[in-house]
């Protein structure tokens, strides 16, 4: 059963790499980036445990990552946990240097960490679920639109129905009365 979880949990990482680091170890890439383009990192760290030779999961363990931009200003600067995602905008383009390192100070001795990392930019990076939702938001907006414009046009035909009738009714009444 836990390997089954363990297979569904690495599953969001099937395209991505891993690498290892010491525990107070910085990791950093250099990704060529247009300016205005939305850059997703989906990452997850594993701690290796000496008892069982193989890497865990431990949630006391965070990422810290940094982002700068080719003109050496930080675009991002943020701690995260031990699984999750990190999105940033280019504003300049060229090269951006995207760094990794644990938030830890060796507290598990120096040991050594996996990182499973998937930096994806441009159209790849758009959460499509996210607009899947969006899309959904539209159509129901648009029909509720389409709807209050039918209902009012129905008003406006009861109205000039109610008008017509009740003009009929006051000219028959009015001719039966002989003031007309």
């Amino acid at each position: 059963m836990r390997v089954i979880i363990a297979l569904l949990s690495l599953a969001t990482f099937a395209n991505s790499l891993y690498f290892h680091i010491a525990e107070t170890e910085k990791k950093c890439f250099i990704e060529e980036i247009p300016d205005e383009t939305m850059v997703t990192g989906n990452y997850k760290v594993q701690l290796f445990d000496p008892n069982t030779k193989g890497y865990g999961d431990y949630p006391n363990i965070g990422m810290h990552v940094e982002v700068k931009d080719p003109e050496d200003k930080v675009i991002l600067s943020k701690l995260y946990t031990a699984e999750g995602r990190f999105t940033f905008t280019s504003n300049t383009p060229g090269e951006h240097i995207i760094c990794i390192y644990s938030n830890s100070t060796a507290w598990f001795n120096g040991a050594q960490l996996r990182i499973h990392l998937d930096i994806q930019a441009g159209d790849h990076a758009q959460d499509y679920a996210q607009r899947y939702r969006e899309e959904r938001f539209r159509q129901t907006s648009e029909s509720t639109n389409s709807r209050v414009f039918y209902w009012s046009i129905a008003q406006v035909v009861v109205l000039a129905i109610t008008g017509a009738w009740q003009m009929r009714h006051l000219r028959g009444f009015f001719e039966a009365k002989k003031l007309v």
